[in-house]
Order: C-alpha cells, then structure tokens, then sequence
C-alpha cells in the first residue's frame, strides 16, 4: 500500500511544477517576479539535492588562511602515489626500450670496417725483417738535434733499436701520450735530419713508418712485436713515347 507524500512535500512539488510553468512555459512571466525566480532557484536547489545535509562543506576563513589552500569543490580526486609512480615508469621504460632499438638498428646498418683498416694483411712476404738488437742502453740512444724525443714523448733511456736496413737505423718506443712510435733515422745525421721517417699510432695498433727515398720507390717499416717487417715498394716506369 504507498504512502501518501506529506503535505508540504505534495505543496513544494505543485509550486515547484508551477513555478517551472511561469520560467519555461509558453506564456512565461517569471522575468518580473525577482521573488518567484528566488523561490524556483531554491525549490530546484532542493530537488537536485534533497539532503543538503549529507554534505559537508567547510567553508575557509579569511583570517586563517588563503581560499586558495583550499581543494576546489567539485575537482576530481588525485590518483594514488602509486598509481602515477607506475605510469612514469611505464614511460621510462618505453623510452629506453625505443633507444636501444634505435641504437641497435643503426649500429647494424652501419658497414664495419674492412679488415685490412683494422690490421694491415700484406699480400707478399716482408723484403727483410730487423730483429731487436738491444734495449734501453745509453749506447742506443739515438741522435736527436731537434728535441724529436722530447714532442712525441718518448725516453731515451727506454728505447729500443733493431737491426740496420742498409745505412738507416731503427727504433722504437713507448710514448708517455699512450702511443707506440717507430724510428727511422741515419745514425750520424739524427732524428729530423736528412734521409728518415717516424710515425706513432695507439698502443696495440700497428706502427708504421713509410720512407719515400725517390720518386719511383717506397719503404716501408712495419713494427711487431719483438721485430720490423720492411717492405720495398718500386712504381713501375712511365711508359715512353711510341717510336716514331
């Protein structure tokens, strides 16, 4: 059996019904009545939230602080620590997934370096190979009148001489700079002087020191371990006119 609405809730809906009528209605004449718009606001108050009660709204005061501080009503709650933690690293982990794709994508496009860059493979047996003669005497220093030692950092108590290739002498040595670096000078004449080379390369690179005596040939000294290969390289002549 349903109860009937009690009286003042059956009037509120009957003025409110009416009053909807005088604001929406075809014959509308509410824009005059400032009381009626009040009583319809506060009747629509009511209906949208029957137990104004049921909410508790604080209200800031001036003189205890900015309204700012406050949370604005109605703004939607944030998300737990959690919650935005895992997201971020969601992201982080996206992007450093993409980056090591990238990286490996390119690395392997890329050609790699043909052997004969990373280690000379000669074709022909070295034309002779100087064995090491002595090391770190003071009789093997050789003869240095520009200060050649001393820029490419070198020790002349630390150096190393081979055997003689013809009238030049060979040496090698350990460079304070982390190089390695081969020598090739006349005995008398001296580094930087006259007929000689000299080249450096990192340590654990092949050091090697070209010679160009004449317009047609090339010498080459190539360091090892405990010996330099030489090899002679000789251009072929110019052919000449055709008789004629």
């Amino acid at each position: 059996m349903d109860v009937p609405p009690a009286p003042g809730e059956f009037d509120e809906s009957t003025e409110l019904e009416r009053l909807r009528r005088r604001a929406y209605g075809r014959n509308a004449d509410i824009a005059g009545d400032a009381a009626a718009r009040a009583r319809l606001t506060e009747l629509e108050a009511a209906v949208t939230d029957p137990d104004p009660d049921s909410r508790a709204v604080t209200e800031s005061d001036p003189a205890e602080g900015p309204i700012a501080d406050s949370a604005p009503i109605g703004e939607a709650p944030a998300a737990p620590w959690w919650r935005r933690r895992r997201s971020w690293l969601t992201i982080l982990g996206g992007t450093i997934t993409t980056l090591a794709l990238t990286a490996a994508i390119v690395a392997w496009m890329q050609p790699s370096a043909p052997d004969y860059v990373r280690t000379p493979n000669y074709a022909f047996p070295p034309d002779a190979i100087l064995g090491l003669v002595s090391e770190g005497t003071e009789a093997d220093e050789p003869n240095d009148p520009h200060g050649t030692l001393n820029r490419l950092g070198l020790n002349a108590d630390a150096m190393r001489r081979y055997e003689t290739y013809g009238y030049l002498t060979v040496w090698s040595g350990n460079s304070r700079y982390g190089s390695t670096c081969l020598l090739v000078a006349h005995p008398v004449q001296g580094l930087n002087e006259g007929i000689g080379a000299e080249a450096c390369s990192p340590s654990g690179d092949e050091t090697i020191a070209d010679l160009a005596q004449t317009t047609r040939s090339l010498t080459r000294f190539v360091l090892k371990s405990d010996h330099v290969d030489v090899y002679e390289y000789v251009r072929p002549a110019e052919p000449g006119p055709p008789p004629g």
